[in-house]
């Protein structure tokens, strides 16, 4: 079996009753790692960002175009978890590392990041898989050490046809430390769905993931509350329905992108909405929102509230995309809230996201969601990130803590018509 790969590692189709059935070429989906190689898909150069922007020269907001060899601009190395190489050892066209979030304890600090594996699993068939590993840091950043896998990926059979046999992958990850009690407890939040073997990931089965444990270590066996949306089949069981918390999510196909933060007692995750019309994404109608819980007994007895949409259309569009996606929350040096995002657009010539680099925003609430603006009424804009070396589809996925040596970290990527590396770098840029 031949698998075809996009080269964001998102997946791409999927089979979606409000969208498009498995039989048409654009069920184009997600923020998902994996995929699906393509078949012949030319190369286009790099489509920078929106160059009315004009914010490059601005005083304070830092830009980098993150290349080997630039300054500032390394790979982050992982001892202990190389890339994935096929059995004996061969190069695979399917490996690196993604999706990073990076936390600090904040008694022991201790750095620890989480991050997306492709490789293959063999049913006996290869079919692209992804699972979240975690590794940690004692000095800051400058050197990083394997840990264990969080979440592997799971052989598994469909539950509503048992003999289609494939996996449930997990990705986009994130981790929040909290001090609470005397100690410190984490949550997490990660992605999950069912990829069949030898078909397209099945969007019903797509579940947003979020669970408490006493380290970082043990979230991989925590207890977790399972969210979907409107479409989410009860094959694949929820313990919530999201979309049904407000008239406003009833169309939300999918929850992607998940982001946590803490605050006076209140948990906050941050999801990108996912819509299609027509069977192809409709990124006019995605937007970043928030929703809240207090964190109290076993994460299935948790009560969400929707708080509102942090970032839409509008905001993506000022930042030089159709929408935002890719979301990180995570404070800056001087305490205050920050969202990193992607800013992106759909080339429909070629049924893809076109991804354009990491941008870095300053939060004015999330309590009541909004981006902060300045006097000028402009979103206040920290930083910017790209790889003006990369194809049509860009580079992306950014994490950040502002007591990491590594600075923000970016991901890059390289993609062929048959071939996806992906890399976590580092560079140096703190806010």
């Amino acid at each position: 079996m031949r698998q075809r790969i996009h080269g964001d590692g998102h997946v791409r189709f999927v089979s979606l009753r409000l969208v498009a059935s498995r039989g048409l070429a654009v069920c184009a989906l997600v923020g998902c790692l994996l995929l699906c190689m393509l078949g012949a898909s030319p190369m286009l150069p790099f489509t920078a960002p929106n160059a009315a922007l004009g914010e490059a020269g601005t005083a304070g907001i830092q830009v980098l175009d993150c290349t080997p060899g630039t300054t500032g601009c390394s790979l982050l190395v992982i001892q202990g978890d190389p890339p994935y190489t096929l059995p004996q050892g061969r190069p695979s066209n399917f490996s690196g590392t993604a999706d990073p979030s990076v936390r600090r304890d904040p008694l022991s600090h201790t750095l620890w990041l989480s991050y997306s594996w492709p490789h293959y699993e063999f049913l006996p068939d290869r079919i692209a898989a992804v699972e979240i590993h975690l590794a940690e840091s004692p000095d800051g950043g400058a050197t990083w050490n394997a840990v264990k896998t969080l979440w592997p990926t799971d052989v598994a059979v469909d539950p509503r046809n048992p003999s289609q046999k494939g996996v449930v992958n997990h990705e986009v990850s994130n981790l929040l430390p909290v001090e609470e009690g005397g100690g410190v407890s984490w949550y997490a939040a990660r992605l999950s769905y069912f990829l069949p073997a030898g078909g397209h990931p099945v969007g019903e089965s797509f579940r947003i993931h979020v669970m408490k444990a006493s380290s970082p270590e043990e979230l991989g066996t925590a207890a977790d509350v399972s969210l979907g949306s409107a479409s989410s089949d009860p094959a694949w069981p929820i313990d919530q329905n999201l979309s049904a918390l407000s008239p406003d999510l009833a169309d939300v196909a999918l929850w992607n992108e998940p982001s946590l933060y803490y605050e006076d007692g209140t948990l906050y995750l941050i999801l990108v909405s996912f819509h299609y019309a027509r069977g192809v994404p409709a990124l006019d109608r995605d937007k970043v929102h928030v929703f809240s819980t207090t964190p109290s007994g076993l994460p299935t007895t948790w009560i969400w509230t929707y708080r509102g949409v942090l970032a839409g259309s509008a905001e993506a569009a000022e930042l030089g995309g159709q929408r935002l996606t890719q979301v990180d929350v995570a404070l800056g040096l001087d305490g205050k809230l920050l969202m990193l995002a992607t800013p992106d657009d759909w080339n429909p010539a070629y049924a893809d996201y076109n991804h354009k680099g990491c941008v870095v925003v300053e939060i004015a609430s999330l309590a009541a969601p909004a981006l902060a603006r300045g006097a000028d009424g402009k979103l206040k804009l920290r930083a910017r990130v790209t790889a003006s070396d990369a194809n049509s589809l860009g580079s992306a996925a950014s994490a950040y803590d502002p007591a990491s040596l590594t600075g923000l970290l970016f991901t890059r990527r390289d993609k062929t018509p048959t071939e996806f590396h992906i890399e976590v770098w580092s560079t140096s840029l703190r806010f």
